[in-house]
């Protein structure tokens, strides 16, 4: 039976009990609306990132590894009054606890530190390179023996002489220098310097509290919490004059949750005010008001349909309710005008405007169908939104609306202007205008550029880009650093790959600033090779090094046997650094901050500046070593232009053929 019959007699069966379908129709609209309230409307950029055919979504859960991505990040400034800045930043970090803040510190702690030192010394021979017995060699010269004595025997002078004699005994070479210099690879904050403690800016004028916390940043409303929570301990802990900004993602999602819940309630509004504002105008019939109601009841279909096959929803989703309803009122459109002005027998007049109108809306729904192979979720979102809206639209504007909506006689409604035939000529010029759109349109998209950088998927206000500036003017780029992942099935394997990484980083790179474990986290087989060369080193050195010391150190005072610890030290073989020892010596947060476990493999990470030129060399993994993986922020928003780009042609040729398939069918 042809589907014109089909829904004539449907017409004519449910004329007898309108009530009955009416009170069906209403109970599901109301159940929509119901559901769309409980919609869980997430309101990050994940869901515009592509999940699959790529590996933007993989780098994207990358960046949020970054050290200071998962960080509460505090800036104070004072102008100028050091004294305030820095007893703010202290009352400030104690002032954040729980439940939203934890182990927030304005400096390093100092405590669990302490045992740094002697820990470097005693572990060197596991960490000294080659390069690091280069500088060595230049130490055991006469000229440098006297002078490095003459500068110990200074500081025994000194108040502190009574410290110093045990670490002078120790290593009067200074080779925890050596370690020392190390630890320079382990510093993330470019610009920061120590001052009673506290972590101060190059030029003085900011201090630094960093913060730890259980909020996750894609909680919009927790994160909402949080930042009040931070106002609110600021105006207590801060002194007079002194501002203090908190970068985090938090701030990011608040900004991005509070502008996408705006342009819905903006969006929504204007297009449904605006479509009853043109049915008032042009219809000027209180029927009309069903007309409007179809495309407004399916918004919540498609949001309960939506969520029924996702968890959580994109505020991008629901803001194309917006388009949806431009779309779906069409069919109700259809429906009214063939009713009012069909003539008096309705079925007949359905079963003549159900067959374009099914195919106007099975051409439409096939190409939203090809969003379903959309790589980025919130474009399969959108597909089964759309799908669920129209297909609403469809059975609500030709199984419902035909029983609510009267004829143009029974209201005595004006006819519809109607307007004057253009002519052959006239048609001549209609197609020929379209075709020159078309060209020009199609010459402009091959020049179509997407961009896929955060920050534009994103929004950020002008306090939070401010915020931004002064936070990078004063301790650098902290959050836009390129990362290095290196990537094995097991501690020891990450490390060798990490060792080769860090090698070649400084053999390519020397001036880059690099921050890295692998200087005191060796693998055990470079720690192994490190100790043969140490031993090497020192075999046929001890004895002249002895004489040496022995001459430098007598006009001084020292005796024959006063270096006997350091010669002792350089009998024993020390165990292999592991990063228990790290944690013991008070580097516990930089480690793991940088060695992540998980889901089977370890990773260690490298931070380098976020330079084109690095990046690019390293950009495919040509350059990498083996199992290294880059992540960069300003690649990562050309791989999602790529991605989309890519989806966005697939879907326009695919949605052609479909329609092209289904317009042949029609008009076969």
């Amino acid at each position: 039976m042809p589907v014109g019959t089909l829904i004539s007699a449907a017409y004519r069966r449910w004329s007898r009990r309108r009530p009955a379908l009416l009170g069906v129709c209403l109970a599901t609209v109301l159940l929509g609306f119901v559901g769309l309230s409980t919609v869980e409307v997430r309101e990050d950029v994940e869901a515009l990132l592509p999940d699959r055919g790529s590996d933007v979504a993989a780098d994207f859960r990358l960046l949020q590894k970054a050290p200071f991505a998962r960080k509460v990040l505090v800036n104070l400034s004072s102008g100028g009054d050091r004294e305030a800045l820095l007893a703010g930043a202290d009352r400030l970090a104690a002032a954040m606890g729980p439940p939203y803040f934890s182990a927030a510190a304005s400096g390093p702690a100092a405590a669990r530190q302490s045992g740094l030192l002697p820990w470097l010394t005693e572990a060197l021979p596991n960490l000294a390179t080659a390069q690091d017995l280069a500088a060595l060699e230049g130490r055991l010269d006469p000229e440098a023996l006297e002078g490095g004595l003459q500068r110990g025997y200074a500081r025994l002078l000194s108040p502190e002489g009574m410290l110093v004699k045990k670490l002078l005994r120790r290593d009067p070479l200074e080779t925890r220098t050596l370690a020392l210099e190390k630890l320079r690879f382990l510093n993330p904050v470019e610009k920061a310097r120590l001052e009673g403690g506290s972590f101060l800016s190059a030029d003085g004028d900011n201090a630094l509290v960093v913060a730890e916390t259980p909020v996750p940043i894609t909680d919009f409303g927790t994160s909402r919490q949080l930042l009040d929570r931070f106002e609110e301990l600021a105006e207590k802990a801060l002194p007079g004059g002194v501002r203090a900004e908190l970068i985090s993602g938090h701030r990011y999602t608040v900004a991005n949750a509070e502008a996408i819940q705006g342009d819905l309630a903006l969006v929504l509004g204007v297009s449904g005010l605006s479509i009853a504002a043109l049915f008032l105008l042009f219809l000027r019939s209180w029927r009309a008001l069903f007309v409007f109601a179809v495309p407004v009841s399916v918004l919540g279909l498609a949001a309960m349909a939506t969520a029924l096959v996702y968890p959580a929803v994109s505020g991008v989703t629901i803001g194309f309710g917006a388009v949806l309803l431009g779309i779906t009122v069409d069919f109700a459109l259809h429906v009214y005008f063939a009713l009012r002005h069909g003539g008096p027998d309705r079925a007949a007049v359905l079963e003549r405007v159900s067959r374009p109108l099914l195919f106007g809306g099975l051409t439409t729904l096939g190409a939203f169908a090809v969003l379903l192979l959309s790589d980025l979720p919130g474009q399969r979102q959108l597909a089964v939104f759309s799908l669920a809206g129209i297909a609403a639209a469809l059975l609500l504007s030709l199984f419902a609306l035909p029983h609510l909506v009267g004829s143009a006689g029974e209201e005595g409604v004006r006819r519809t202007l109607r307007l004057p035939s253009p002519g052959r000529r006239g048609r001549r010029a209609i197609v020929a205008v379209w075709v020159v759109l078309l060209a020009l349109g199609a010459w402009q998209g091959t020049r179509l550029h997407f961009d896929g950088s955060l920050r534009s998927l994103g929004s950020v206000p002008a306090d939070l880009r401010a915020a931004e500036d002064g936070l990078r003017n004063a301790w650098g780029d902290l959050r836009g650093q390129a990362m290095l992942f290196a990537e094995g099935n097991d501690l020891e394997g990450a490390l060798q790959v990490n060792d080769r990484l860090f090698a070649g980083l400084l053999r390519d790179f020397p001036d880059a600033r690099i921050v890295s474990l692998a200087p005191l986290l060796p693998s055990e087989a470079t720690q192994e090779a490190n100790r043969r060369g140490w031993v090497d080193f020192w075999s046929g050195r001890r004895e002249p090094l002895r004489a040496g010391l022995d001459r430098a150190g007598a006009p001084l005072g020292f005796s024959p046997r006063a270096f006997d610890p350091f010669f002792a030290a350089l009998e024993e073989a020390p165990p292999p650094v592991t990063p228990g020892d790290l944690r013991a010596a008070g580097l516990g947060e930089l480690l793991d901050a940088m060695l992540l476990e998980g889901e089977g493999v370890v990773r260690l990470l490298t931070l380098v500046p976020d330079d084109p030129e690095l990046t690019a060399r390293f950009a495919g993994g040509g350059q990498l070593p083996e199992g290294v993986r880059l992540v960069s922020q300003s690649r990562f928003g050309d791989a999602v232009g790529t991605a989309v780009g890519r989806d966005f042609l697939r879907f326009i040729v695919l949605a052609c053929l479909v329609v092209t398939a289904l317009l042949a069918l029609l008009f076969r």
